[in-house]
């Protein structure tokens, strides 16, 4: 058994019995449809619903019904970035298997819980890959039972909640800023670039919703072939360059970053996940901080993002980036569209696991404005990109922070005034 009880006047229990565990369902294909509640797989879990997830029309159990703030649990996959505790915060579904639906039951919190398992998660990975067949692992209800944790009364809880629960908002906080300054980017590129919203506007004559010095810079009409006066049709490849080198793994040092696609999220430019390079065995790219990252393998997945550091990536990722720093955040919002990522899918080759390439990518067909609108662009939306790269550095302190005092307030070994002034100390 796996004890880990704390101070003697705290209560012993089994992480089973602390709460009750639902196991998901078994869907079959037969059951999908293109409309209905998403069947909330590992996938949505860490990277929410998109076009891909899988729906039904059908009804099921209600104790299956997964709604926001429901606490889940994935015990079955890869035992280091499947097996994890998740607050779910996307729209009303139905629980695919391999994920407990976590009650927690009386005499403990469920904030306290979700913390309690974060804290666990080290110990469910190792359970994980001690069973692991064919890349995956699993934690079951029979270990649940012979893990034995101690548990505070409800006062000390809420306390060591006080302690974590702020960190893990200020995280969520920095997660839902950069969707934001990632929407907004790409709602900005859209509207000028590629529905022509100003030009439009000015031919309509209705009045500027820019700045002068930037509504300025659109002409006045759209030409015969639909596209604003003066502007280029132009590819891709004429903006944009591949620049990722290639690297021997002998080469590196074993704390180099890196990135591979199972740690890009899906539809988000925010790459906050990296491991060392120490266990890599084959060749690599190289990329620099402000590089571009694009998922060549299985496109449809949308796996794009803006380089935070220095590192290396998996030869699945193509490194692109700007021939002109000017054209950087056009670049990076054309390649993170909807449109972008479905075009790479068409063109893709193979069926089972489609691929794309630059030599694809750089045909892509785009509108190229003046140059003063490229640069009018990236002034708008670089400091954006600039923030969301700080908030992943940021992020990444406070998960740091986080992780360090779970162990010691989850065991008893800090108590909380001791912990309130590492916190202190941290921020």
């Amino acid at each position: 058994m796996y004890e880990c009880v704390g101070p003697e006047d705290w209560q012993e229990s089994s992480v089973f019995n602390l709460a009750h565990w639902k196991n998901g369902l078994a869907f079959k294909n037969i059951d999908f449809s293109t409309a209905g509640r998403p069947v909330i797989k590992i996938a949505e879990l860490k990277n929410g619903v998109a076009a891909q997830t899988a729906r039904t029309m059908a009804e099921y159990d209600p104790l299956v019904l997964v709604q926001p703030g429901d606490m889940l649990f994935s015990w079955s996959g890869n035992p280091d970035t499947s097996i994890d505790v998740f607050r779910w915060e996307g729209e009303e579904g139905w629980l695919n298997q391999h994920i407990f639906k976590v009650t927690p039951g009386k005499g403990v919190s469920a904030d306290f819980l979700f913390f309690l398992l974060k804290w666990l998660k080290p110990r469910f990975a190792e359970i994980a890959r001690n069973k692991q067949t064919t890349g995956l692992g699993h934690v079951t209800i029979q270990d649940l039972r012979r893990m034995s944790v101690g548990i505070p009364e409800s006062d000390e809880q809420s306390a060591i909640v006080g302690i974590i629960g702020p960190i893990q908002d200020k995280i969520e906080l920095n997660r839902r800023m950069n969707e934001t300054l990632e929407a907004v980017a790409r709602a900005i590129f859209k509207d000028w670039f590629v529905d022509f919203g100003p030009t439009c506007a000015k031919m309509e004559g209705r009045a500027p919703y820019l700045a002068q010095d930037i509504w300025s810079l659109f002409p006045d009409r759209l030409d015969e072939d639909g596209k604003p006066e003066g502007w280029v049709f132009g590819t891709l490849g004429d903006v944009a360059q591949q620049v990722g080198e290639s690297v021997k793994p002998e080469s590196l040092d074993p704390s180099t970053p890196y990135i591979g696609l199972e740690h890009m999220p899906r539809k988000s430019i925010a790459l906050s996940d990296w491991e060392g390079a120490g266990k890599v065995t084959s060749g690599k790219l190289a990329f620099r901080k402000g590089d571009f990252l694009f998922g060549k393998l299985r496109p449809y997945f949308h796996k794009v993002g803006i380089a935070p550091l220095h590192g290396i990536c998996s030869t699945d990722i193509v490194v692109l980036n700007a021939r002109e720093r000017k054209a950087a955040a056009f670049v990076l919002a054309c390649i993170s569209q909807d449109e972008f990522v479905a075009f790479t899918d068409r063109t893709s080759d193979g069926t089972k696991m489609p691929r794309t390439s630059w030599g694809r990518m750089e045909r892509y067909g785009l509108c190229l404005p003046s140059g003063p609108a490229f640069e009018a662009f990236n002034a708008c939306v670089e400091p954006m990109l600039d923030r969301v790269v700080s908030n992943i550095h940021e992020s990444r302190a406070l998960a740091a922070t986080r992780d360090f005092l779970l162990p010691k307030l989850m065991s008893g070994e800090v108590r909380v005034k001791d912990a309130e002034k590492i916190v202190r100390e941290a921020t």
